[in-house]
């Protein structure tokens, strides 16, 4: 003969305390969450805000980058002037007041 499973009345007990969580546990959760949501805010908004600074300081530092270009341009330009004779026999009349030999120098006064 088989035996039969015997079936027992049970109850089950549920604790419903056990299983809710408590309204100061809940809104403790509640208020971690904004103070961490709140903290990522700042820390997006203050590097976002340190990204703009720094991009205003790359542009005025390009710009000034590019005018530094050019005035290095036009000083390689005059060097390679004051290598030609006939700029610097001009520049020795025009500034020295230098003649040639042979040469007559007038001189006005006002």
């Amino acid at each position: 003969m088989k035996a039969k499973p015997v079936q027992q009345n049970r109850k089950l007990a549920y604790l419903p305390e056990a299983r809710r969580r408590s309204p100061a546990g809940n809104k403790l959760v509640k208020g971690l969450i904004i103070v961490l949501i709140l903290y990522f805010v700042f820390l997006f908004a203050t590097q976002s805000i340190r990204l703009l600074q720094m991009r205003r300081t790359l542009s005025s530092i390009e710009a000034e980058i590019q005018a530094v270009r050019l005035q290095n341009e036009e000083m390689l330009r005059e060097i390679e002037q004051l290598h030609s004779p006939a700029y610097l026999e001009k520049m020795a009349r025009e500034e020295l007041g230098m003649v040639r030999s042979g040469e007559l120098l007038f001189l006005f006064r006002e």
